[in-house]
């Protein structure tokens, strides 16, 4: 699987709009991947994160369970 394709997968930006960055190597498209990777992972830490901030006024024994109802 080429490095492209890696990351059109984990992006889901279509190919042709990748393959409109013009005329990159592999290790180039590799950056791009990893530095994706890194914001999706931070994003959903931030969010959750966020979530549970807000969670703050339901008593804690009772959080992971509120968390499941309104998440799943």
């Amino acid at each position: 699987m080429s490095e492209i394709d890696r990351l059109h997968d984990a992006s889901r930006v279509p190919r042709a709009d990748l393959a409109a960055l013009g005329d990159l190597d592999e290790g180039h498209y590799a950056v791009l991947r990893t530095a994706f990777e890194h914001a999706r992972d931070k994003r959903e830490r931030d969010l959750s994160a966020a979530i549970d901030q807000g969670l703050t006024v339901v008593p804690a024994l009772a959080r992971s369970a509120v968390r499941r109802m309104l998440f799943s």
